[in-house]
């Protein structure tokens, strides 16, 4: 590692009370209203002597773009995260969702894992590499994308369709990625290189309607329930994409022994009853699961309007993801025939998923920084069952990672109650990918 003369506990602090400005402001989406905290972004990058430009898809729904120009040796590595959180329910929370409070060494807050927290430590690499001064062989770039969590229409897809010249780049390090994973002593990083896609259905249930006191067969809310059911139970085929296998042949090959004859085994003949044999535990084999097959998981459901009525209609709402390769039409089709003829099917989105190829320059990067920061550990692609801003950004190699060393669990928090990181984990993490930025955009500044 080059010493650089950086105080890391001061730029740690410092991107903590970032954060915690941040979780201040109230961008849950809808309506995101991410304007006012990419404005906060610009004012501090632009104190610190670097342009920075708010950039609207539609009034209140704000985008933060920075960069630094390098020698054009190369094209541009873009830095990218982003700004709105899903709903909370405050009366489930334990603290504030939009405090930002620092209590017992974690921000409390709505976004802190997901993502405002990489938000922060990519504004500390950029802060650090202003102040050092450091050339760079070529362009970096920081963006802040509104609207991910509703698809990315007023953020990233906005910007690639309408403003592409900002963000244009060859690589890109965003959400997804990061958190370790221990298995026979020997840890692992998961570096996203690829993503499901988001196929999701709307299931409309008809049946007569009645007085809810002479009960009737073949109603909607029946066939609504057998739907929920038959989704809920359904195991659908296991598939292996190449990130899922080469992901279990790099751990094969690291612990060796009988794991690895195991997993061979398992890559030989891969059903889920091979698979969850692997000695993994209870998150890492409910994560393979789902990285293995698509799924159609039923989230909401509305019917009725009085208690004493029986509905004539119920609408379920199912949030469909499907494997690179996989067709949204495809699996509607093997949905349809699960829940049968009396539930009418809509597929309402239509994402594809994505993989990007992990044998580059900037993956090896990554690897071999991760290598030098947590001697041992090695760096692994996997494909993450949701979705981020990726799919928006055809023409970009993106991988996700915000190494989570010490609390690899917070990963587990994003969208849920109580969501919160621990400032160490900040810190690690900021470093981690200044090494990285500065070993791939700036190599000159590193040798001397």
């Amino acid at each position: 590692m080059t010493d650089w003369g950086i105080d890391w506990n001061a730029l740690q602090d410092e991107v903590t009370r970032h954060l915690q400005a941040l979780i201040r402001f109230e961008t849950v989406n809808p309506p995101g209203n991410e304007t006012p905290l990419a404005e906060y972004l610009a004012g501090v990058l632009r104190r610190e002597g670097i342009a920075a430009e708010v950039v609207e898809s539609a009034p209140g729904r704000g985008n933060l773009v920075a960069r630094f120009r390098g020698r054009g040796h190369g094209r541009p590595l873009l830095l990218m995260a982003h700004s709105d959180v899903v709903s909370v329910e405050r009366d489930k929370w334990t603290r504030d969702p939009f405090g930002g409070e620092l209590v017992d060494g974690r921000v409390w807050g709505r976004g802190a894992v997901d993502t405002k927290g990489l938000v922060a430590c990519e504004l500390g690499v950029m802060l650090t590499i202003q102040r050092l001064g450091l050339p760079l062989e070529r362009d970096l770039i920081f963006a802040v994308f509104a609207d991910e969590e509703a698809g990315g229409q007023y953020g990233a897809c906005w910007m690639w369709e309408h403003r592409r010249d900002l963000i244009d780049a060859e690589f890109a390090i965003n959400e997804g990625g990061g958190m370790a994973l221990t298995l026979g002593g020997q840890r692992f990083y998961l570096c996203q290189t690829g993503e499901k896609g988001a196929a999701r259905l709307r299931l409309t249930a008809r049946g007569q309607p009645g007085h809810a006191s002479m009960p009737i067969p073949d109603t909607a809310m029946q066939h609504a329930a057998r739907a929920i059911l038959t989704l809920s139970t359904h195991t659908f085929p296991t598939v292996l994409t190449p990130t899922v296998t080469r992901f279990l042949h790099e751990i094969a090959r690291a612990l060796g022994g009988s794991v690895r004859q195991q997993i061979e085994s398992a890559l030989a003949d891969p059903t889920w009853e091979r698979l969850a044999a692997l000695p993994l535990g209870p998150g890492e084999r409910r994560l393979l699961y789902a990285m293995t097959r698509n799924t159609a998981v039923p989230t909401i459901v509305r019917g009725g309007h009085r208690i004493n009525v029986i509905p004539s209609e119920v609408v379920v709402e199912v949030d469909g993801r499907i494997l690179p390769g996989q067709e949204p039409e495809a699996f509607a089709a093997e949905v349809q025939r699960l829940v049968g003829p009396h539930v009418e099917l809509e597929l309402t989105t239509r994402g594809r998923g994505l993989e990007a190829d992990p044998d580059s320059p900037l993956f090896r990067t990554i690897s071999e920084t991760m290598a030098e920061l947590d001697p041992g550990a090695r760096v692994v692609p996997y494909l993450i069952p949701g979705g981020t801003d990726a799919k928006c950004l055809p023409g970009i190699t993106v991988y996700g990672f915000m190494p989570m060393r010490d609390h690899p669990e917070e990963f587990e928090l994003a969208h849920a109650h109580d969501e919160r990181i621990s400032v160490s984990t900040l810190g690690f993490a900021t470093r981690a990918l200044f090494e990285i930025v500065t070993r791939f955009c700036a190599p000159r500044a590193r040798s001397r």
